[in-house]
């Protein structure tokens, strides 16, 4: 865990237009079936890019990479405390209001990952024809 966060927190030096992401100066493979398959982004390719250039602080990069990516990077954080709560509870901290508040979020992701690729995918093919 400490050694995925200092890789994720650790000052980026450029971005490059390749859509791999580079760990220690070396490409990662691209590990998304639905990419490697039909050559085409999923849903949620692009987010792990954004969230480390919204950690670096850059913001257009990481709105460029996916458009969600911000507010999925809020509602990760936010969620730290919760779960650090109902660590600390146990199971008695697991409360109808809990359990709402893990999955009323986790459904709009979803949903919005899902609407936000259906718009990606006719962009493409708007301006491919």
């Amino acid at each position: 865990m400490i050694i995925l966060l200092s890789c994720i927190l650790s000052p980026s030096k450029s971005h490059s237009d390749d859509d791999r992401v580079t760990l220690f100066g070396f490409k990662t493979p691209i590990l998304c079936a639905h990419r490697l398959i039909f050559h085409k982004p999923c849903a949620g390719c692009g987010l792990t890019r954004s969230f480390v250039s919204f950690a670096h602080g850059d913001i257009e990069a990481a709105y460029s990479y996916h458009r969600l990516g911000i507010p999925l990077f809020i509602l990760v954080i936010i969620q730290i405390p919760i779960r650090l709560y109902l660590l600390r509870t146990g199971s008695k901290g697991y409360t109808s209001f809990v359990k709402k508040l893990i999955a009323y979020p986790t459904i709009l992701v979803i949903i919005a990952l899902i609407i936000n690729w259906l718009i990606y995918l006719w962009q493409v093919n708007f301006y491919l024809t």
